[in-house]
C-alpha cells in the first residue's frame, strides 16, 4: 500500500550534518526531502535476549516516523 511519511529522525540528522565532526552512525539523508512517498511496509523486530521488541515502519525501504504516516489512495 502506498503512503507518505517523514523520515525518522530527520531534524536530528540535519543538525548532525552541520556539526564539525558529524556522528557517522547517523545517516545523512543527502539529497532527500523530509517527506517521502512510496510503498509502505511494517515488520515486527524482536530480539528477546537484548530486550528489543518494536514495529519497524518503512516507505521504499527508508525508516519513517510512524506518527507521520498518511496512506495514499
Amino acid at each position: 500500500m502506498r503512503a507518505r511519511g517523514r523520515l525518522d529522525g530527520y531534524d536530528e540528522v540535519m543538525a548532525n550534518n552541520q556539526e564539525e565532526y558529524p556522528d557517522p552512525a547517523l545517516p545523512t539523508y543527502e539529497g532527500l526531502d523530509a517527506w517521502i512517498k512510496g510503498e509502505y511496509e511494517t515488520r515486527h523486530v524482536s530480539v528477546p535476549y537484548a530486550g528489543i521488541d518494536y514495529q519497524k515502519h518503512t516507505i521504499d525501504g527508508r525508516d519513517v516516523d510512524p506518527d507521520t504516516i498518511e496512506f495514499l489512495p
